[in-house]
């Protein structure tokens, strides 16, 4: 079991991920919500992805070694529930890749 429990990221098209190893669908949408203050009545986008811890190149060409999200899985990879806010239309060619969420509770 990978030590990769939740975390923030930012950079990407998603901005959070949870592990499935360690919560269940519903644990992590609703840790998704409390740690982002989602408001009621919005919508969030789910998708299945990975993180892996690795060396690499920040959005500030920094070389780091951190958790990364991906969208492939390799060697060492977790598997995640990944997740961003909608705010306006989701272009086409992702649309298929995502679950549609409405947010009932959260904060706001």
């Amino acid at each position: 079991m990978s030590k990769f429990d939740y975390e923030t990221f930012f950079g990407g098209y998603d901005n959070f991920a949870v592990s499935k190893e360690k919560y269940t669908k519903e644990q992590a949408i609703e840790l998704y919500c409390v740690e982002h203050s989602i408001p009621k009545d919005r919508k969030i986008a789910i998708t299945n992805a990975f993180v892996r811890h690795r060396v690499g190149w920040n959005e500030d060409n920094e070389r780091c070694c951190v958790w990364w999200l991906e969208y492939k899985e390799h060697s060492r990879s977790c598997p995640v529930y990944a997740f961003h806010e909608v705010l306006n239309e989701m272009p086409r060619e992702l649309e298929s890749e995502y679950e549609w969420i409405d947010v009932k509770g959260g904060e706001g």
